[in-house]
């Protein structure tokens, strides 16, 4: 008998929103940045964040750590880096970035980032950093750049949401971190979305969200990852034999289905252990592993380290360690 999960259901979320709610993105470190010419500036890793950038005048080359060609940027565009990457930003393509801390003088939400007097380039950037490293695992198999086009309709969006953001931390008025963390949740849903739409070809697990029959099985395994679930029942999900099933989900996400379900049981699972009381062996239960002995030989295989070393290492660690790096 085939599975119908319905949409309707209280208990039901889509792979995108389930996974934006892993990741509990929140803004930080907004601000703007005004480039003369020439001028070429490199950014250090940003440390497990997405960078989301609205050009709002002029136009510069935006080169990222791990993709070869430079993309050219124009006023009203929109790009994502959502990968955290080194990347740099240049008036000129064949200029040589200087480290963007030699042009530090005070933090963006108190005064833009100017670098040789400003006036050719301004860009609108917002970091958004994410509750733990490694849920990050499932956006960094995104491509290194997202660009979404001023001539596209959501571009104008994007760049207010972004303005609104900054607004809001600059204003600093009540409530406005829940504003900015909200608004930033909305930037992430809109690039996902048009990215995800544009059918681009590039492999990751929302290339899945355009196929009708595999956002099926997606949304099976994001609404029941402790399921026992085999490539049988998730082909049933879909509505097609095993092999054709197994072939298409691993051409569209790079991953098997269950190479992809096993990754997201450990991520979820990081996520219960790190914000709830629950025991591990509570924790293996809900995810479908009749032994805690089997769940944190998987849990160390897939995310580094056994789960109560994962737990102290990450409860160790402050907001700002996820943060370090140049704060723009």
């Amino acid at each position: 008998m085939r599975i119908v999960h319905n949409p309707l259901s209280p208990l039901f979320m889509d792979p995108l929103s389930d996974i934006l709610s892993i990741l509990k993105p929140q803004s930080h470190l907004v601000g703007l940045i005004d480039l003369g010419h020439p001028s070429a500036i490199g950014f250090p890793d940003q440390a497990g964040a997405l960078k989301c950038n609205t050009m709002i005048s002029g136009e510069a080359w935006v080169s990222v750590d791990g993709r070869e060609t430079p993309v050219h940027l124009s006023a009203g565009d929109f790009f994502v880096l959502p990968t955290g990457r080194p990347f740099s930003i240049k008036t000129d393509v064949i200029l040589e970035p200087e480290p963007v801390e030699q042009h530090i003088s005070a933090p963006l939400l108190e005064q833009p980032l100017v670098v040789n007097g400003g006036g050719d380039a301004v860009i609108a950037s917002c970091r958004f950093t994410v509750s733990q490293a490694h849920v990050f695992r499932l956006i960094s198999m995104l491509p290194p750049i997202i660009v979404i086009p001023a001539r596209e309709e959501v571009a104008a969006d994007l760049q207010q949401s972004v303005e609104l953001i900054l607004n809001e931390l600059v204003k600093a008025r009540p409530g406005c971190a829940l504003v900015a963390q909200h608004l930033s949740h909305v930037v992430l849903i809109q690039t996902l979305r048009h990215h995800h739409a544009s059918k681009d070809g590039k492999l990751s697990w929302l290339n899945a969200l355009v196929d009708k029959r595999l956002i099926q099985a997606l949304t099976a395994m994001h609404n029941e990852p402790g399921q026992k679930w085999t490539l049988s029942s998730l082909a049933e999900c879909a509505g097609m034999s095993r092999s054709v099933f197994a072939r298409r989900f691993q051409q569209a996400v790079g991953q098997s289905p269950m190479e992809y379900l096993s990754l997201l049981r450990m991520v979820k699972a990081s996520d219960q252990l790190m914000s709830s009381d629950c025991t591990i062996a509570a924790v293996a239960e809900n995810f479908g592993y009749q032994s805690e002995n089997a769940f944190n030989t998987a849990f160390k295989r897939i995310m580094g380290s056994p789960p109560r070393q994962y737990v102290k290492e990450r409860k160790g660690l402050t907001s700002d360690t996820f943060s370090a790096g140049f704060e723009a």
